[in-house]
């Protein structure tokens, strides 16, 4: 028998974080954890300890989950700024930094400014150099790569290399990952249109 006390603490900040965005993207469409887990096709259980930062998400309970709020999957990856500017009646929205982008951990999302429904933009930190899990979005994709070197791997097995100054548009529904191969840091803007209100 193990004597061991089970830990109680939730994984990481940024597990907290996700889970904090879950819980008010889920509150602020009246949903309950029993109606967002039937919507997803995942377990109640299993949604409580994400909102709780107890879990990690894979990309594609991401992307279930996004599907079932209506949002873009990148949504529930970035931070948001408490320095944004909105005018829906104007079509305009500016995002000030609230201060250095530092990455922590693996990978940092933070969201840039975006147009409900129509244009949502995040800029993405990693080091990776195993490929993200193979992930399919409703949204067609467009990468900037700012620095390092990227590779975008397709689940036919092709691996596209990218450097800084490269970019690269993927259609709504293609399954790919990304990774370092050199295990360095590399900074990506991606820009996603489609489906959903941001």
């Amino acid at each position: 028998m193990n004597d061991r006390p089970r830990s109680t603490a939730p994984l990481d900040d940024e597990a907290v974080w996700m889970g904090a965005r879950i819980r008010s993207l889920r509150r602020e469409r009246g949903l309950t954890l029993v109606q967002l887990a039937k919507g997803s096709g995942m377990s109640q259980p299993f949604l409580s300890l994400a909102e709780r930062g107890h879990a990690r998400l894979s990309l594609a309970s991401m992307a279930k989950i996004a599907r079932a709020l209506g949002v873009p999957s990148g949504s529930l990856l970035a931070r948001e700024s408490a320095q944004r500017l909105s005018d829906p009646a104007a079509g305009v929205e500016v995002v000030h930094t609230d201060s250095e982008r530092v990455q922590t951990g693996s990978r940092t999302v933070w969201q840039l400014a975006q147009l409900p429904g129509s244009l949502f933009g995040t800029e993405f930190a990693g080091s990776d150099t195993e490929f993200s899990e193979i992930a399919t979005h409703d949204e067609d994709e467009f990468l900037y790569v700012l620095a390092g070197l990227l590779e975008v791997g397709l689940a036919d097995g092709t691996v596209h290399p990218l450097a800084a100054g490269d970019s690269m548009t993927l259609a709504a529904g293609t399954p790919h990952g990304w990774r370092s191969p050199d295990g360095r840091p590399f900074r990506v803007i991606t820009v996603t249109t489609g489906r959903g209100s941001h």
